[in-house]
């Protein structure tokens, strides 16, 4: 009965030895931060502030969160904001280096003219651009930049319904409870990562703003750049209303062809529309299609992926998030830089 006993507690031993391993080995390879609501609604939830973070399931990366929740090094100081940054999980940037981040770069470059205030990024993963948009009053409330608001877009196929719903702020608010696991798992890296691969396999991770069915022709384009350009316009009317213009950038995947070549993966009759719609409201919009061909072109960089996922998919990379960095440090010299 003896033996009995030590072999299962000698069973039972090695297995919760085994979980702290694998527990450790998550806690580098795949700890993910929880999400709270932002009761101020500048984004729907944030992360959980001053918690430490890292990945290695798609590039390498570790970070502490901020005290707001955000993805920043430091919050704003006595100089305030006077870029802010909004957008989806490429925007949040939590595949590189905290200092690697379009937002933590275009900071650099501005710093570096003797800029006043800071880039803070806001970025929060499943955050469209219409999502921004509902929340852009809100977040420009809080934080209050001097100069810009610069929302990110990785697609310009963009479904009405979610325009309409975000114009009438009624967009259904992202869930701040990613893990439904009891609060005493919830903190452990492999009860995390273990939930999120099943999700991941099951379809549970979907993109709340996924796209309906919608053909943009060519006679129905005259009228979706009317949409979209009655939208923009409220977009551009909201960022005047706080005393700052928006820049809207967007940035295409390139897909790779058999013959070493690189092509946009943009729907030109939709990236058309949206330059259009936001050339006749007045909103800057920055289309980085190109500046990722010439990075392709010159030196066979690809602003999207990693070593350990697949060429060109996925997330942006530190390459993808230096020529954003610098494409928008460009616009905002050319429009008079910041403090102007």
């Amino acid at each position: 009965m003896k033996e009995k006993w030590k072999t299962v507690l000698k069973c039972a031993a090695g297995a919760l030895a085994a979980l702290a391993v694998l527990n450790l080995f998550c806690a580098w390879y795949y700890n993910p931060t929880a999400y709270e609501w932002d009761e101020a609604r500048a984004t729907d939830t944030i992360r959980t502030p001053g918690a430490f973070t890292s990945r290695a399931t798609e590039g390498f990366a570790w970070m502490r969160m901020d005290a707001n929740g955000y993805n920043n090094a430091e919050t704003p100081g006595e100089d305030g904001v006077s870029v802010l940054m909004m957008g989806s999980s490429h925007t949040e940037a939590l595949n590189v280096m905290q200092d690697e981040s379009a937002s933590a770069r275009l900071n650099e470059l501005l710093a570096a003219d003797g800029a006043d205030g800071m880039v803070y990024n806001i970025g929060i993963s499943s955050h469209s651009l219409a999502r921004c948009v509902a929340n852009l009053d809100r977040a420009l409330e809080r934080f209050a930049p001097s100069d810009y608001v610069v929302l990110e877009t990785q697609d310009v196929e963009l479904p009405l319904a979610s325009l309409a719903l975000a114009y009438n702020d009624s967009l259904e608010r992202l869930s701040a409870t990613d893990v439904p696991l009891p609060d005493w798992l919830t903190g452990q890296p492999l009860s995390r990562a273990l939930y999120r691969q099943i999700a991941s396999l099951t379809g549970g991770e979907e993109d709340a703003d996924d796209p309906e069915s919608f053909e943009l022709t060519e006679e129905n384009y005259d009228d979706y750049v009317g949409m979209l350009g009655f939208w923009l316009e409220s977009v551009r009317e909201t960022a005047e209303e706080h005393g700052v213009e928006v820049i809207i950038y967007y940035h295409p995947h390139l897909v790779l062809q058999e013959d070493g070549s690189a092509v946009p993966s943009t729907p030109e009759l939709y990236l058309q529309a949206f330059a259009e719609a936001a050339s006749r409201v007045g909103v800057t919009f920055l289309d980085l299609t190109q500046d990722f061909l010439d990075a392709y072109e010159s030196g066979h960089i690809l602003p999207h992926g990693f070593v350990n996922t697949a060429a060109g998919e996925g997330h942006l990379n530190a390459e993808g998030h230096e020529i954003i960095a610098r494409a928008l440090y460009e616009i905002i010299q050319e429009e008079g830089g910041v403090g102007a």
